[in-house]
This record gives structure tokens, sequence and C-alpha cells, in this order.
């Protein structure tokens, strides 16, 4: 056997004990999931959250209503980063003014917390939260800065089955 194959076998050994890496459930990733996982609508808007794979990731795709067609407007996902220990997302949009939203999140008891990076027209350093509590999550969105908020709403969790029931 020559060097370099002696190194491949030593570099999967190593990938074999030590693992595939932190799961949902130990990188704090499993408490956004349990939160947010599912379908939720707004009068106009309609989100949806669900888990990728292994529970290492939760995809979301963004709605909106136009002429009684829900039309997808973003995509985007959540991830544990174990290096900087913490929940990072990225989302992508068209039609709007930010086309690029980063997340870096955390979970404090019913609601998560944002610090976000928009880019686009309105882009800047936001704070945004969304507190979870009877089938509905209510969001905020602030200027970090002056602790002024610049939007909110909420959505309540739906299913398929209902007679509006999206995408």
């Amino acid at each position: 056997m020559i060097a370099s194959e002696k190194m491949v076998w030593a570099l999967v050994v190593f990938a074999l004990a030590t693992g595939p890496g932190p799961v949902a459930e130990e990188s704090g990733l499993a408490a956004f999931g349990e939160l947010v996982v599912g379908e939720w609508q707004a009068e106009d808007s309609r989100h949806t959250f669900e888990w990728g794979v292994g529970r290492r990731v939760v995809r979301t795709k963004s709605y909106f209503k136009t002429e009684g067609t829900w039309e997808l407007v973003s995509e985007g996902m959540w991830f544990w980063d174990d290096a900087e220990k913490t929940i990072r997302g990225v989302a992508v949009a068209t039609g709007m003014p930010i086309e690029l939203f980063e997340y870096h999140s955390r979970v404090q008891g019913d609601q998560v917390v944002h610090d976000l990076v928009a880019h686009g027209t309105m882009g800047g350093i936001y704070e945004e939260r969304w507190r979870f509590a009877d089938g509905e999550y209510r969001w905020a969105l602030k200027d970090p800065t002056e602790g002024k908020e610049i939007m909110n709403g909420s959505y309540r969790r739906v299913d398929r089955g209902t007679p509006d029931g999206g995408p």
C-alpha cells in the first residue's frame, strides 16, 4: 500500500470512529424544528417548514397569493453550525425588496430570535422574533440600533386538508 492509500484509509477509519456529527437533537436545531415545522398562513402569504436530510436541516418555502393562486417567492434552509454553535439560515427571494436573508437564530422558550442580515433595496441589519402560542406565531422585525419595530404580523398553523390548502 502506498502512503496516499494509507492516508485515505486512516481518514475513513477516523470518520467511522467519530460518527456523522451532531444531529438535530444534540445541536439546538431540534427545538427550532419543534416550533416551526409545519404549514403557516396569513391572509395573503404562506410558509412551509419541513425537516430535511437526517433532521440536520429545516427547509422552507414561502408563497404569496396572487389572483387566487399561491406563487412561490422564497426558498431557504436552517442548519446547525457547529463551529459557531448557532442555528444559521439562508433564504433567497424574488419580487421582494429583500433578495437574500442571512440568519443567526436561537430558540428562547416559545420564540425564535433571529439576527438578520438582509440584502436588497431594504437591506440592512435587523432583529426578527417569532413568538409561538395557540397554533399561531406572531413575528416582529426591529431595527436593533434604535429598537424600533418596522413590521409585524401573524401566521396560523394550517393543514393541506383545509379548504384553502395551499401549495
